[in-house]
């Protein structure tokens, strides 16, 4: 019987984005012949690592996955919809590779089932959507809820709201009455289409799982010892609180972000038309007004209007980050842990259970790896985490961080930029960060860590290939 011996995981350099590959070694072949099993975790980017590297660099990193997996790719998880998580398989290039790789499953949140109609109107589709989650058919009689209760009307509704918003999101960014910020911040929500398309067929067939927190992933038997926690995201059925911001928990703020931005869109498309007629394809006709009170009290509406639509897209940011995939792995004495992009909202259903499950709370405290959540943004990490970490004692082996952002690229403010001096600093006190941004990997097409299977870690930095 074969038995897991190794674990590689592999950090693509696609600049702000993430790309990952974890493999598992084998003392001895398979069934099949092969003595290991590959898992992609996202192929994305929003901006390219450094001067010279193109949105096209991706089809050269879908090269290197296609080699490393030596064209075999057992496990696609796909975190959430995100550009720099997903947009790499918009490129033609590494779309055709991702093809000939054909994944024998692939993982997405419970938001990306194509079967969720924009006009479900009640659980049917929820029960349809648990089935699939668990690798079944749609049952023949629609359930008053979904299989297990995780995906009933709330839910449904929330998956609504999050298309509607994300189509307005799209009008936002393409109307030129707006600042530009105010575009490229809407952009950044955009659905990627194409890349949406190409998951779709891959998925295809019944390989795809559509998850939430306590669903079973279905990948035991695809990479046999790996044991596979889907802790989130929860769905508004399960932890009504993920469709709220925590910061305004009696507001249900989607569906207030939707009709905002649906408005903001009409206006901006009026004043878009107005501009038209004008002649000058960007504004609309004004009168001119020279310095003094009037102009100050223009300039200053306008700054806040922009403001304030940058604040809906960036709830918008929020929402879809809530809905990222929370993975735990397990594979003899290893264990990983991939959070993707979830935020707070997300995380609260997992720290929730700590109380009355000691046991999974032991499990967090001392895994080995941990990919850190949302590019190392304030809300991605929680503190409660980190404190798990800190008082791990010295006899532990050392936890092993690895982060796949450019810095100076996502955020302005102190506050909002990622990554966080903060918590970079904080983790560098339980952990050995590993950044594809560090200048001494900088070079490097891909940073690659491992860790013996029997032993339990720590993992080992391997020395960049020539």
């Amino acid at each position: 019987m074969s038995t897991p011996v190794r674990v590689r995981v592999r950090m693509y350099q696609v600049g702000f984005g993430d790309c990952l590959l974890i493999s598992v070694e084998y003392d001895e072949p398979l069934a099949d012949g092969r003595a290991e099993r590959h898992l992609l975790i996202d192929y994305g980017t929003s901006h390219s690592p450094r001067k010279g590297f193109t949105r096209g660099r991706m089809a050269d990193v879908a090269a290197l996955i296609e080699q490393h997996t030596h064209g075999v790719l057992d496990v696609l998880a796909v975190t959430h919809r995100h550009r720099d998580h997903v947009r790499g398989f918009e490129v033609d290039a590494g779309a055709e590779i991702l093809r000939r790789l054909a994944p024998k499953v692939v993982l997405r949140s419970w938001t990306e089932d194509p079967r969720l109609a924009p006009d479900a109107a009640g659980p049917a589709g929820g029960a349809a959507l648990a089935a699939a989650a668990l690798g079944g058919a749609a049952p023949a009689a629609a359930a008053p809820t979904s299989a297990d209760g995780a995906v009933g009307p709330a839910s449904l509704r929330y998956a609504r709201l999050l298309g509607t918003a994300q189509e307005h999101a799209g009008a936002l960014a393409g109307l030129a009455a707006h600042d530009k910020l105010v575009a490229a911040a809407a952009e950044e929500q955009l659905k990627n289409a194409d890349a949406v398309a190409l998951l779709d067929e891959l998925s295809g067939d019944h390989r795809g799982r559509y998850l939430y927190a306590g669903a079973d992933a279905g990948i035991a038997d695809v990479i046999p010892g790996l044991v596979t926690t889907v802790l989130g995201p929860p769905t508004p059925d399960q932890e009504p609180g993920v469709r709220r911001q925590a910061a305004d928990s009696d507001e249900y703020w989607l569906t207030a972000l939707d009709a905002s931005l649906a408005l903001s869109t009409s206006v901006a498309a009026a004043e878009a038309g107005e501009a038209a007629e004008a002649g000058d394809g960007e504004r609309p006709r004004t009168m001119p007004v020279g310095p003094g009170p009037v102009r100050w009290l223009i300039d200053n509406l306008t700054a806040q209007r922009t403001h304030s639509l940058l604040r809906l897209v960036r709830n918008l940011d929020d929402a879809l980050n809530n809905t990222s995939l929370l993975l735990l792995f397990e594979i003899g004495g290893l264990s990983l842990l991939f959070p993707g992009d979830a935020q707070i909202e997300n995380w609260q259903h997992t720290l929730k259970r700590f109380a009355k499950e000691p046991e999974l709370r032991d499990k967090l405290a001392t895994i080995d790896l941990y990919k850190v959540g949302h590019h190392g943004s304030r809300n991605a990490t929680p503190r409660t985490l980190w404190s798990l970490w800190k008082d791990r004692p010295d006899a532990m082996p050392r936890l092993t961080a690895l982060m796949s952002t450019r810095s100076g690229v996502h955020g302005k403010a102190v506050d909002t930029a990622v990554p966080q001096d903060n918590l970079v600093t904080a983790l560098k006190e339980v952990a050995d960060v590993l950044s594809s941004d560090d200048d001494a990997h900088a070079a490097a097409v891909y940073l690659e860590v491992e860790a013996d299977v029997a032993t339990g870690g720590p993992f080992r930095l391997v020395p960049a290939q020539p």
